[in-house]
């Protein structure tokens, strides 16, 4: 049976790689959407995702696919942000995070190899972020770090600085929340082990 990866991100990759998974990453090429609910807009951008991989080019039968999406949600202006893709998004992103909480919802699928459909879930962790001088903001803004990461940040690298509290999978706010992933890859016979 082999195992793939619908994702080209570092992050998850390391996370996969870090706990004992053995897999191979392909690019789904999926446009992902966004729409006003972000547990939704995640699970669809990951039930895409996983979709177009297993039924695309390249597709074998017995297949295990998993796939990905977080995105992260600001309560009191609804806005759901995707990934910063670049330094003034970082910046925007920051400002509406910065001093408040928010909500970072993934998306998780994985599409069986034995022709059993597509399993989805959805994970939400709560993120408390300090108040950030300005000089803080264009400093992170500028190091790069926060482009290509839903809401501009990463907490697993220079932006832990920023967080004063977490409720919930530290591992779904880095982009794959690992508990729910390795429970679901079971289901479809993937073992860390």
């Amino acid at each position: 049976m082999q195992f793939v990866l619908a994702s080209e991100s570092a992050r998850r990759v390391d996370l996969l790689r870090m706990v004992g998974y053995d897999f191979v990453g392909r690019k789904s090429g999926f446009p992902e959407v966004s729409l006003s609910d972000p547990a939704e807009t995640a699970v669809q951008n990951a039930r895409g995702k996983a979709l177009a991989v297993a039924e695309g080019p390249g597709a074998s039968a017995g297949t295990v696919v998993l796939a990905a999406d977080t995105v992260v949600y600001v309560p009191g202006s609804g806005e759901v942000l995707g990934q910063a893709k670049s330094e003034g998004d970082v910046r925007r992103m920051l400002g509406l995070l910065e001093g408040r909480e928010h909500e970072v919802y993934s998306g998780v699928a994985v599409v069986g190899g034995d022709g059993d459909g597509v399993s989805v879930e959805s994970v939400r962790t709560r993120v408390r972020m300090r108040g950030l001088s300005e000089p803080e903001l264009l400093a992170y803004a500028r190091l790069g770090e926060g482009v290509g990461k839903a809401g501009g940040y990463a907490i697993q690298g220079t932006a832990a600085l920023f967080v004063e509290g977490i409720e919930g999978d530290y591992t779904n706010v880095v982009g794959l929340p690992l508990s729910t992933t390795s429970r679901m890859l079971e289901e479809h016979g993937v073992r860390w082990y």
